[in-house]
């Protein structure tokens, strides 16, 4: 058969000639095969004989398949899958969906004939001249209504809410040459908008009859004038449209640079700029001057700036060598930059700052914010740019901020964070800082104040797919930043459509890409209803694309990259996580403020770190506290992450968070993105973790590993190059677990490493003091056993808390706060102003001293008299003291631990001027001593977390005094930090005389250390382990 419409020697090249031949099935196999690029090795010498190899969807297997017309103008097919076919009138022999997609193939690489291109113009003229009727408010400003100018701007749509007004010149009512202000109209190619459109609506509306006759007529313009026109095939052309007054002089001023057609002949920029000095320099006409010279000639708009891009584009060609070579042979050194370039980076400032507008799309982890940088500061020390402003996710500012700050000379006084009230912004806009910072939301509320206050001189747009939708409001606001140069950075170019990169390639420079109508009809194929089917000319995309856009990929600079990368995003919290942050940290404030006038109960030590542990939470999810909310920007960040890493990237990635809740939440994320994954937790049994493990591993379709910090310790995820944590841990060691669960022996990649951090909130101190290499809450009790604090908050706690909290300063910076004891002080109520001695023989004091000295033992430092009363002091207080010296004759003894009492004899006390009755002359504890000591300490708060249901801190408790025995058994003076001490245990320990039984326990409760939840059976048996390994130590 011959399709109706089909030229006899040619083959079907579109679906309405393909169709017939085929069945429903085998065209819709036959387009996937086409949009899935299953058709390769495809060949054709004309248009009659085609050869290419289809890969089958079913069994993978590659067909043969060869389509032509024989001498009497039959379409003869062939496909391996089946004998040869040929179609005739009755349709016998239909197409397979082989050879339906070698012809769609086929037909993509056909060039656009022009007829198709003068409908798809006729069509986008239609589209905006419909728009024009419906959305578009016009009003006379001046001149004839037929010759003058109007005011135009649209209602009810996206651009409407942005204030924009456009002028219209109107130069002529049947022909193309009327000139209007707005975007489209620059860009179209079409000589025509809907504004435009909206006004000869109005006027065939207001004076129908009028109009009619001058389409008849045709009545020329009062003025002269130049217009661009697009009507040629080789690109605009600046041509010359006659007025009614045209004189002698200026048609002989003209004559020169026009021929015949009215067309400019000479070069631009310079032939231009020699026009534009005749015209100025003409004498009046010798008529009779009766016209201005205004009036006699005028030179469009759309000429102009056509001149000036071109003259832009010539010196750009013209520096750019230079300045490019300039910058690549700093060696990575640029002036005023405080790091070294990589070599891609080098060539990244370069393209840029010699480009001036230009797009980067180098890949995640590449350093672009660095490379952005660094070009601005050569912009402006090399082309005069004052004002820069940065775009960027609200995440996202305060790295900016910082990335500033690190790498250059700049202070925060140089940085202008915007945010605020609507008023607070003006204020911020006027400040003219040379980098202002600001979210794509607050562009979209003051675009115009922008464009008005700042006029910023270079513009950088950073993760720019959030602008990839051209039709959403914000897209539209910021490509209404008006500045003469622009960075546009994304990692993400091409998402899911070409006309992501449209709308991309709109805000860089709008010619490159042409129309929007036109940049379909090139590089889509659609089917009759509009649906892209695939994807033609990608060849002549990429040249076009390649003067403005640089992209590296990471597997090209592999070898360049750091072997870490690491990022902190600033979330902002929803008002029902403020709130709830609020209401945690109120609560702690007050329990914090009750612990510097005396020692906080257990219950409150539990009620403290539940309050902290809440607004932690907070900043997470709200959902994760009232166990309501849904979603959390972290998720939605989480999203746009997993979007660019996994789905455009195709990267591996572990996402860590403390609460399972919270990766329930993200897991639901990655199910809306169609991502596969795995997720390890407390609750998943030992066993069956090999089995995620191993999936994860193998599974290039499993792109995703959630863990809670079970998966912290000892677990090889190095098939991953991406760790996103949603929380920053309390404690620096567990954030280094995490990381070298990724970043190990064996990874191939460059590693980055994601923090998300909410905004203003705790968390955000955490993050600084985990940063700082310092932590909240290392453990409930400090390290090196010096603390006196009676549960839970040691020294370095309470002093970041009071920073994170609040409240009146208690001491200097470089002093130290020591708290006291309740137990340590008489009550106020029973305290003496006589001395002790005064009543008491030698001899009742040496019985007394006596029987402390049994019941203390080597603990007992010093006997005091003061306050009417006896005091011993001890090297440390422990809880079973008071139970010992209860029995002793005489009156009540109080406990002082030394270092409580040293520290109050500095203040003004009556402690100052004690009656010392006896002091310990033995040595001073021995390092076993105090480890015996310390790890009786780290049980007895062990078993006061436990029994307020704090498991995971107390395990972590158990697992340290379990150590501290073993140190003391091998006469080590300490023990190592977290991290070193499997390592320490299976090395160190082991090699002494002790009990390889013994080395398993201690191996065991250090692993369950880790593990967020662990059941309560194995919770009592490590708290009998230790309890048995310290009492047996202290006997020894």
């Amino acid at each position: 058969m011959i399709a109706p419409g089909l030229n006899p020697h040619q083959l079907p090249v579109d679906l309405d000639t393909i169709r017939p031949l085929t069945d429903e099935t085998s065209l819709r196999e036959g387009i996937a095969a086409f949009r899935d690029g299953r058709v390769i090795d495809l060949e054709f010498g004309d248009e009659q004989n085609v050869t290419a190899l289809v890969e089958d969807k079913v069994d993978a297997q590659r067909y043969g398949v060869e389509l032509f017309r024989d001498s009497a103008g039959k379409l003869v097919a062939l496909c391996e899958c089946e004998e040869e076919r040929s179609v005739d009138a009755n349709h016998q022999g239909q197409l397979c969906a082989h050879l339906v997609g070698a012809l769609l193939a086929f037909s993509s690489n056909l060039p656009v004939s022009e007829s198709t291109i003068d409908n798809f113009a006729e069509q986008a003229i239609a589209d905006r001249a419909k728009r024009g009727r419906s959305e578009v408010e016009t009003k006379h400003l001046r001149g004839e209504p037929y010759f003058g100018t109007w005011s135009a701007h649209s209602i009810g749509t996206t651009t409407s809410k942005l204030g924009q007004r456009y002028k219209v010149q109107l130069r002529s009512l049947t022909e193309r040459i009327n000139l209007c202000t707005c975007p489209d109209f620059a860009n179209n190619q079409l000589s025509t908008c809907k504004h435009i459109e909206a006004v000869l609506h109005t006027l065939r509306k207001t004076d129908a009859a009028r109009f009619e006759a001058a389409e008849r007529v045709k009545p020329r313009p009062p003025a002269s004038f130049l217009y661009l026109s697009w009507d040629g095939e080789d690109g605009p052309t600046i041509k010359l449209v006659v007025g009614e007054r045209w004189g002698s002089v200026l048609a002989a001023t003209l004559d020169p640079f026009f021929d015949t057609d009215n067309s400019f002949v000479g070069s631009i920029p310079s032939d231009f700029f020699r026009l534009q000095r005749a015209l100025r320099d003409r004498p009046l006409e010798e008529s009779d001057g009766e016209w201005p010279e205004e009036a006699q000639m005028v030179v469009g708009d759309d000429v102009l700036d056509y001149v000036r891009r071109v003259s832009a584009e010539a010196v750009t060609q013209r520096d750019g060598r230079q300045i490019r070579d300039q910058i690549e042979s700093s060696g990575g050194h640029l002036p005023h930059l405080h790091a070294k370039l990589y070599p891609y980076q080098v060539e990244g400032v370069a393209f840029l700052a010699s480009k001036g507008r230009a797009l980067l799309a180098d890949d995640m982890g590449l350093g672009k914010t660095m490379q952005a940088i660094a070009a601005s500061l050569w912009m402006m020390e090399r082309r005069d740019v004052r004002r820069t402003v940065i775009v960027c996710p609200a995440s996202l500012k305060h790295q900016w901020a910082r990335e500033i700050e690190k790498f250059t000379s700049f202070t925060d006084e140089d940085l202008q964070i915007v945010q605020g009230t609507r008023t607070a912004r003006m204020v911020q806009y006027r400040q003219k800082a040379p980098f202002t910072i600001m979210n794509y939301e607050l562009v979209l509320r003051d675009c115009s104040a922008i464009n008005a206050l700042l006029a910023p001189d270079l513009l950088i747009i950073d993760e720019a797919q959030r602008i990839k939708n051209w039709r959403t409001k914000t897209a539209t606001a910021v490509k209404t930043l008006k500045s003469r140069y622009a960075f546009v950075l994304t990692g993400t170019p091409l998402e899911n459509r070409l006309e992501d990169l449209y709308s991309l390639m709109q805000l860089v420079d709008p010619q490159v890409l042409g129309p929007l109508w036109r940049y379909l009809l090139d590089f889509h194929v659609s089917d009759e209803r509009g649906k892209v089917l695939g994807y033609r000319n990608l060849s002549e995309l990429r040249s076009r694309l390649n003067p403005v856009m640089l992209r590296r990929d990471r597997r090209l600079v592999r070898d360049q990259l750091p072997e870490r990368i690491e990022n902190q995003l600033d979330i902002p919290m929803t008002s029902r996580q403020a709130e709830l942050h609020a209401s945690a940290l109120s609560a702690a404030s007050m329990l914090f403020n009750l612990s510097k006038r005396r020692p906080l109960t257990p219950s409150e030590t539990h009620r403290l770190l539940a309050a902290l542990q809440s607004a932690r939470m907070a900043c997470d999810a709200a959902g994760l506290v009232d166990k309501v909310s849904k979603g959390s920007p972290k998720l939605d960040e989480l999203r746009n992450l997993l979007e660019e890493v996994c789905v455009e990237g195709g990267r591996k990635v572990v996402v860590f968070s403390e609460w399972k809740a919270m990766l329930d939440m993200a897991m639901e994320v990655a199910d809306g993105l169609a991502l596969k994954h795995v997720c390890l937790h407390g609750g998943v049994p030992t066993a069956k973790r090999g089995a995620l493990l191993d999936r994860f591993r193998d599974d290039d379709a499993c792109q995703l590993f959630f863990s809670t910090d079970a998966g912290g310790v000892g677990l090889n995820l190095q098939s991953a190059s991406v760790l996103i944590n949603l929380e920053v841990p309390w404690n620096p060691a567990v954030l280094e677990q995490r990381i070298a669960r990724v970043h190990r022996l064996g990874q191939s990649e460059s590693v980055q490493i994601f923090k998300l951090v909410a905004e203003g909130s705790y968390e955000e101190h955490v993050a600084s003091l985990v940063h700082g290499k310092q932590h909240l809450f290392d453990n409930v009790i400090t390290p090196d056993g010096v603390g006196v604090d009676t549960l839970g908050l040691n020294k370095s706690m309470l002093a970041q808390l009071e920073e994170i909290l609040g409240g009146e300063p208690t001491a200097s910076p470089n002093e130290e706060v020591l708290e006291v004891p309740a137990e340590a002080l008489p009550a106020p109520d029973l305290v003496e102003t006589t001395s002790y001695t005064s009543s008491t023989d030698d001899a009742d004091l040496n019985a007394l001293v006596a029987g402390l000295q049994a019941a203390l033992g080597p603990r007992l430092q010093r006997v005091l008299a003061a306050l009417g009363g006896i005091i011993a002091v001890v090297d440390q207080v422990e809880d079973d003291m008071e139970s010992k010296i209860d029995s002793l004759p005489g009156p009540a003894v109080a406990l002082m631990d030394l270092r409580t009492l040293l520290s109050l004899q500095k203040l003004r006390t009556p402690l100052a001027g004690v009656e010392l009755l006896h002091t310990e002359t033995t040595p001073p504890p021995s390092p076993r001593d105090l480890l015996v000591a310390r790890a009786s300490q780290k049980l007895t708060a062990a078993e006061a977390l436990l029994h307020n249901a704090l498991e995971t801190e107390g395990i972590e408790l158990l697992s340290t005094a379990m150590c501290m025995v073993m140190a003391a058994r091998i006469g080590a003076d300490d023990i190592p930090p977290p991290l070193q001490r499997a390592p320490w245990l299976y090395t160190t320990v082991a090699q002494h005389d002790v009990a390889p039984e013994q080395v398993a326990i201690v191996g065991r409760a250090l692993g369950l250390a880790m593990v967020p939840a662990v059941p309560s059976a194995l919770v009592s048996m490590v708290l009998d382990d230790a309890r048995r390994m310290v009492r047996e130590l202290g006997a020894s």
